[in-house]
Protein backbone atom coordinates (compact mmCIF):
# COMPACT_ATOMS: atom_id res chain seq x y z
CA UNK A 1 0.00 0.00 0.00
CA UNK A 2 1.41 2.95 -0.84
CA UNK A 3 2.34 5.76 2.06
CA UNK A 4 -0.28 8.67 2.76
CA UNK A 5 1.41 11.83 1.23
CA UNK A 6 0.60 14.22 4.17
CA UNK A 7 1.89 17.80 2.79
CA UNK A 8 0.00 16.75 -0.51
CA UNK A 9 -3.32 16.22 1.55
CA UNK A 10 -3.11 18.93 3.57
CA UNK A 11 -2.20 21.13 0.27
CA UNK A 12 -5.43 19.66 -1.63
CA UNK A 13 -7.64 20.61 1.61
CA UNK A 14 -6.02 24.05 1.40
CA UNK A 15 -7.13 24.32 -2.00
CA UNK A 16 -10.89 23.06 -1.61
CA UNK A 17 -11.20 25.52 1.76
CA UNK A 18 -9.95 28.36 -0.76
CA UNK A 19 -12.13 27.01 -3.42
CA UNK A 20 -15.14 27.42 -0.88
CA UNK A 21 -14.34 30.85 0.21
CA UNK A 22 -14.45 32.46 -2.95
CA UNK A 23 -17.90 30.58 -3.83
CA UNK A 24 -18.79 32.26 -0.45
CA UNK A 25 -17.07 35.67 -1.99
CA UNK A 26 -19.46 34.74 -5.33
CA UNK A 27 -22.83 34.71 -3.43
CA UNK A 28 -21.79 37.87 -1.76
CA UNK A 29 -21.05 39.34 -4.72
CA UNK A 30 -24.49 38.03 -6.67
CA UNK A 31 -26.15 39.19 -3.91
CA UNK A 32 -24.78 43.33 -3.89
CA UNK A 33 -24.07 43.40 -7.77
CA UNK A 34 -27.16 41.36 -9.63
CA UNK A 35 -26.54 37.76 -11.87
CA UNK A 36 -24.46 39.37 -14.13
CA UNK A 37 -21.25 38.04 -12.05
CA UNK A 38 -18.10 39.69 -13.13
CA UNK A 39 -14.88 38.10 -11.79
CA UNK A 40 -13.20 41.38 -10.59
CA UNK A 41 -16.61 41.37 -8.15
CA UNK A 42 -15.89 38.27 -6.84
CA UNK A 43 -12.23 38.69 -6.43
CA UNK A 44 -12.89 41.90 -4.67
CA UNK A 45 -15.31 40.40 -2.39
CA UNK A 46 -13.00 37.61 -1.57
CA UNK A 47 -9.84 40.66 -0.62
CA UNK A 48 -7.60 39.21 -3.83
CA UNK A 49 -6.48 39.81 -6.67
CA UNK A 50 -7.74 38.14 -10.49
CA UNK A 51 -4.82 36.23 -10.59
CA UNK A 52 -4.83 34.81 -7.24
CA UNK A 53 -8.62 33.87 -7.89
CA UNK A 54 -7.42 32.41 -10.98
CA UNK A 55 -5.26 29.84 -9.05
CA UNK A 56 -7.71 28.18 -7.91
CA UNK A 57 -10.32 28.61 -10.97
CA UNK A 58 -8.86 27.95 -14.45
CA UNK A 59 -11.56 30.70 -15.47
CA UNK A 60 -15.07 32.42 -15.33
CA UNK A 61 -16.64 28.93 -16.97
CA UNK A 62 -15.07 26.78 -13.92
CA UNK A 63 -16.09 29.13 -11.54
CA UNK A 64 -19.67 29.21 -12.48
CA UNK A 65 -19.59 25.49 -12.40
CA UNK A 66 -18.62 25.33 -8.90
CA UNK A 67 -21.73 27.73 -8.19
CA UNK A 68 -24.43 25.70 -10.49
CA UNK A 69 -22.90 22.65 -8.10
CA UNK A 70 -23.54 24.78 -4.84
CA UNK A 71 -26.83 25.05 -6.51
CA UNK A 72 -27.81 22.09 -6.59
CA UNK A 73 -26.31 20.67 -3.41
CA UNK A 74 -28.43 23.77 -1.66
CA UNK A 75 -31.36 21.96 -3.12
CA UNK A 76 -30.75 18.28 -1.79
CA UNK A 77 -30.33 19.84 1.50
CA UNK A 78 -33.13 21.57 1.81
CA UNK A 79 -35.38 18.83 0.42
CA UNK A 80 -34.16 15.94 2.79
CA UNK A 81 -36.65 16.61 5.45
CA UNK A 82 -39.10 15.97 2.75
CA UNK A 83 -38.55 12.79 2.34
CA UNK A 84 -38.97 11.60 6.11
CA UNK A 85 -41.67 9.09 6.36
CA UNK A 86 -42.02 10.10 9.96
CA UNK A 87 -44.32 13.19 8.34
CA UNK A 88 -47.95 13.10 6.98
CA UNK A 89 -47.66 14.03 3.40
CA UNK A 90 -49.22 17.31 3.59
CA UNK A 91 -46.51 18.11 5.73
CA UNK A 92 -43.77 16.82 3.16
CA UNK A 93 -45.39 18.28 0.11
CA UNK A 94 -45.27 21.54 1.73
CA UNK A 95 -41.29 20.77 2.46
CA UNK A 96 -40.61 19.82 -0.31
CA UNK A 97 -42.38 23.05 -2.18
CA UNK A 98 -41.22 25.42 0.67
CA UNK A 99 -37.21 24.36 0.46
CA UNK A 100 -37.19 25.31 -3.93
CA UNK A 101 -39.37 28.42 -2.98
CA UNK A 102 -37.30 29.45 -0.53
CA UNK A 103 -33.95 29.40 -2.10
CA UNK A 104 -35.12 31.24 -5.03
CA UNK A 105 -36.35 34.33 -2.23
CA UNK A 106 -32.66 33.76 -0.70
CA UNK A 107 -30.45 33.77 -3.57
CA UNK A 108 -32.52 35.42 -6.41
CA UNK A 109 -29.54 36.37 -8.08
CA UNK A 110 -27.92 32.83 -7.86
CA UNK A 111 -30.60 30.84 -9.50
CA UNK A 112 -30.78 33.46 -12.18
CA UNK A 113 -27.19 33.10 -13.01
CA UNK A 114 -27.20 29.63 -13.22
CA UNK A 115 -30.72 29.47 -14.86
CA UNK A 116 -29.30 31.48 -18.16
CA UNK A 117 -25.47 30.48 -18.39
CA UNK A 118 -23.78 26.57 -18.97
CA UNK A 119 -20.79 26.17 -17.76
CA UNK A 120 -18.08 25.01 -20.08
CA UNK A 121 -16.65 21.20 -19.93
CA UNK A 122 -18.12 17.57 -20.79
CA UNK A 123 -20.77 17.48 -18.42
CA UNK A 124 -22.51 20.88 -18.49
CA UNK A 125 -25.94 19.09 -18.87
CA UNK A 126 -25.72 17.79 -15.29
CA UNK A 127 -25.12 21.09 -13.88
CA UNK A 128 -27.13 23.89 -12.52
CA UNK A 129 -30.77 24.17 -12.38
CA UNK A 130 -31.21 20.70 -14.55
CA UNK A 131 -28.80 19.02 -12.48
CA UNK A 132 -31.42 20.14 -9.78
CA UNK A 133 -34.63 19.22 -11.54
CA UNK A 134 -33.55 15.90 -12.30
CA UNK A 135 -31.76 15.12 -8.91
CA UNK A 136 -35.73 16.30 -7.02
CA UNK A 137 -37.27 14.05 -9.94
CA UNK A 138 -35.32 11.19 -9.10
CA UNK A 139 -35.95 11.26 -5.58
CA UNK A 140 -39.48 11.88 -6.07
CA UNK A 141 -39.87 8.42 -8.58
CA UNK A 142 -38.23 6.57 -5.73
CA UNK A 143 -40.66 7.71 -3.56
CA UNK A 144 -43.53 7.12 -5.70
CA UNK A 145 -42.62 4.03 -7.13
CA UNK A 146 -42.29 2.98 -3.27
CA UNK A 147 -46.13 3.70 -3.02
CA UNK A 148 -47.03 2.53 -6.18
CA UNK A 149 -45.49 -0.84 -5.36
CA UNK A 150 -47.19 -0.44 -2.04
CA UNK A 151 -50.44 0.27 -3.33
CA UNK A 152 -50.01 -2.98 -5.93
CA UNK A 153 -50.85 -0.52 -8.84
CA UNK A 154 -47.98 -0.24 -12.25
CA UNK A 155 -44.99 1.59 -10.70
CA UNK A 156 -44.48 2.68 -14.59
CA UNK A 157 -46.27 5.82 -13.67
CA UNK A 158 -43.94 7.13 -10.88
CA UNK A 159 -41.62 8.92 -13.37
CA UNK A 160 -43.60 11.01 -15.23
CA UNK A 161 -45.71 11.40 -12.50
CA UNK A 162 -42.49 13.02 -10.22
CA UNK A 163 -41.52 14.82 -13.77
CA UNK A 164 -44.75 16.46 -13.58
CA UNK A 165 -44.51 17.41 -10.20
CA UNK A 166 -41.09 18.73 -10.44
CA UNK A 167 -41.95 21.00 -13.70
CA UNK A 168 -44.81 22.43 -12.03
CA UNK A 169 -43.06 23.21 -9.07
CA UNK A 170 -40.38 24.97 -10.91
CA UNK A 171 -42.56 26.52 -13.28
CA UNK A 172 -44.81 28.45 -10.48
CA UNK A 173 -41.99 29.06 -8.48
CA UNK A 174 -40.10 31.33 -11.95
CA UNK A 175 -43.42 32.87 -12.23
CA UNK A 176 -43.53 33.87 -8.41
CA UNK A 177 -39.84 35.16 -8.31
CA UNK A 178 -40.55 37.14 -11.67
CA UNK A 179 -44.05 38.62 -10.97
CA UNK A 180 -44.57 38.82 -6.65
CA UNK A 181 -47.87 38.86 -6.88
CA UNK A 182 -48.09 37.02 -3.69
CA UNK A 183 -46.11 35.98 -0.83
CA UNK A 184 -43.88 33.06 -0.60
CA UNK A 185 -46.30 31.31 2.40
CA UNK A 186 -49.58 31.93 -0.30
CA UNK A 187 -47.53 30.47 -3.49
CA UNK A 188 -46.15 27.90 -1.27
CA UNK A 189 -50.12 26.99 0.09
CA UNK A 190 -51.44 27.22 -3.43
CA UNK A 191 -48.93 24.60 -4.91
CA UNK A 192 -49.09 22.75 -1.84
CA UNK A 193 -52.74 22.15 -2.39
CA UNK A 194 -52.60 21.54 -6.03
CA UNK A 195 -49.42 18.77 -5.93
CA UNK A 196 -51.29 17.17 -2.74
CA UNK A 197 -54.57 17.18 -5.58
CA UNK A 198 -52.70 15.80 -8.17
CA UNK A 199 -51.42 12.28 -6.05
CA UNK A 200 -55.10 12.16 -4.46
CA UNK A 201 -56.32 12.51 -7.59
CA UNK A 202 -54.26 10.04 -9.10
CA UNK A 203 -54.61 7.39 -6.50
CA UNK A 204 -57.89 7.54 -6.39
CA UNK A 205 -58.76 6.94 -9.85
CA UNK A 206 -56.91 3.26 -9.18
CA UNK A 207 -58.68 3.03 -6.36
CA UNK A 208 -56.26 3.90 -3.67
CA UNK A 209 -56.15 6.29 -0.67
CA UNK A 210 -53.54 8.07 1.52
CA UNK A 211 -54.38 9.78 4.33
CA UNK A 212 -53.01 13.17 4.06
CA UNK A 213 -52.76 14.14 7.92
CA UNK A 214 -51.48 10.22 8.38
CA UNK A 215 -47.37 9.64 8.77
CA UNK A 216 -47.99 6.68 6.08
CA UNK A 217 -44.87 5.12 4.65
CA UNK A 218 -44.67 2.08 2.28
CA UNK A 219 -44.65 -0.40 4.58
CA UNK A 220 -47.44 0.68 6.75
CA UNK A 221 -49.50 0.30 3.04
CA UNK A 222 -48.25 -3.01 2.43
CA UNK A 223 -49.14 -4.29 5.89
CA UNK A 224 -52.53 -2.61 5.83
CA UNK A 225 -53.60 -4.27 2.73
CA UNK A 226 -52.00 -7.91 3.40
CA UNK A 227 -54.39 -7.30 7.27
CA UNK A 228 -57.72 -6.48 4.70
CA UNK A 229 -57.09 -9.40 2.85
CA UNK A 230 -56.88 -11.80 5.74
CA UNK A 231 -59.66 -10.27 7.76
CA UNK A 232 -63.28 -11.32 5.72
CA UNK A 233 -65.56 -8.19 4.84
Amino acid sequence: MRPVDGRRERWSSHRAARREEFVEAALRALARHGPELRVEQVAAEAGVSKPVLYRHFTDKAHLLAALHDRVAALLMERLEPALDPDDPPHVRIRTGVDAFLSLLEEHPNLYLLVSRTVPAGATNEGEGVRAGKELAAQALTHLFDDYLHAYGLDTRGAAPMAHSVVGMVHSTAEWWLEKRAMSRQEVVDHLSETVWDCLDGYLRRRGARLDPDTPTSPDDVLVARAEHTRTPD
